[in-house]
């Protein structure tokens, strides 16, 4: 069951994102969520992570097919897949870290 809740959010991101509804993705994030690029990728402000979801995932309609969840700990889970966007796509491995139900970090893990 805690699994469930903690990778609720996640879930949802997964599913507004397919669904293409800004307003859930956006509803996902915590104001303070950070996003990097690489296992050892420098994460972004919280300013600069929320002018990438726009940018990087609403606008270019970001999506992963057949997303498999898996809750690595207390606050963690990972999503593999097939991510797409307009113009790029690449499997997808990204660590989600989750607090009090929403995504606190991003880390895509290519």
């Amino acid at each position: 069951m805690q699994d469930e809740t903690l990778s609720r959010p996640v879930k949802a991101l997964m599913e507004a994102m397919d669904a293409e509804n800004a307003e859930l993705i956006r509803a996902q994030f915590a104001e303070t969520a950070t996003q990097a690029y690489g296992a050892d990728g420098i994460m972004k402000t919280a300013e600069e992570t929320q002018k990438w979801i726009e940018s990087d995932i609403i606008d270019r309609q970001g999506k992963v097919a057949n997303p498999k969840f898996t809750v690595i700990s207390k606050n963690e889970v990972v999503v593999k897949g097939q991510y797409s966007s307009r113009g790029y796509t690449n499997k997808a491995n990204f660590l989600f870290t989750v607090d009090h139900g929403l995504i606190t970090s991003w880390r895509m893990r290519y």
